[in-house]
């Protein structure tokens, strides 16, 4: 049997990370359409956690993985579905922040609920998914060293 190089090794956990979030949204989609959401909405809506404070645009276009005007065109979708609203940054009036209106953590709060539920992560024991993330987050704090 041959072993795989490391390129190789990378190549494959990165399709499988790919084919596990492919998997996730295809058996989400009954719920992203019962909700009026696209998975980037979703995304977006997940990022606005009630229990942290309200980022601005700069913030969660970060957090997002993606440019501000993006950022910006998804939290007018979520405005106009009356999830979000944008509120002058108490720090910095000329900045404005995100969030949540209680009907968006009340869709927040359902979403993530059926995420974790149809997510094929849940079929693993706990045991595997705490060393699941236990190596995902290694693997993203060794990547962002300089």
């Amino acid at each position: 049997m041959v072993t795989p190089t490391p390129a190789e090794l990378t190549r494959e956990l990165l399709l499988a990370v790919r084919d596990v979030i492919g998997a996730s949204q295809a058996q989400l989609r009954e719920t992203l359409d019962r909700l009026g959401l696209t998975v980037p909405l979703a995304d977006a809506l997940w990022a606005l956690d009630p229990a942290l404070p309200a980022p601005s645009m700069k913030v969660l276009a970060s957090l997002l993985h993606c440019d501000p005007s993006t950022a910006t065109f998804l939290v007018t979708r979520l405005e106009r579905q009356g999830l979000t609203e944008r509120v002058p940054d108490p720090a910095d009036r000329r900045s404005k922040t995100v969030e949540l209106t209680d009907k968006g953590a009340l869709v927040r709060g359902e979403l993530i609920e059926a995420m974790v539920e149809q997510s094929p992560l849940a079929a693993l024991s706990a045991g595997d998914q705490a060393a699941t993330l236990r190596l995902l987050r290694k693997a993203l704090a060794l990547g962002s060293r300089p």
